[in-house]
């Protein structure tokens, strides 16, 4: 691991490290993490996916992590909100679009930017 450099910051608390592939992005290809940083990434953020009830818990437990989800060619896929790049489909760690719609139903999904918010139960 290499040496912080003076002015840089500690990311944000319970948070994976910065690595390279946090700013590449993945094209068309099904996903861009390595299998290691895939398998860590999975452990950081598996309890979310599998402990939430709707798609709310969803997206705040997400979001608390620093990551978001967002439609990207028609597939579901996993945002880095520090660097806004999308890491992986939710497929590729085991978390279909399909399954998550089976179990939550259809998510709130912002048009324009295909982004995944939580719904607003009030109105």
């Amino acid at each position: 691991m290499r040496a912080l450099k003076p002015q840089t910051t500690l990311p944000f608390e319970n948070s994976p490290m910065p690595t390279m592939w946090s700013e590449r992005v993945r094209g068309a290809k099904e996903t861009s993490l390595d299998s290691e940083t895939a398998i860590s990434l999975a452990c950081h953020l598996g309890r979310c996916f599998t402990d939430a009830d709707n798609w709310n818990t969803l997206i705040k437990e997400l979001a608390d992590r620093r990551f978001s989800l967002c439609f990207e060619d028609g597939r579901l896929v996993l945002v880095n909100e520090d660097t806004g790049v999308s890491l992986c489909t939710c497929a590729s760690m085991g978390h279909s679009f399909a399954s998550l719609m089976a179990r939550f139903g259809k998510p709130n999904v912002v048009a324009d930017t295909g982004r995944l918010v939580q719904r607003d139960y009030a109105s």
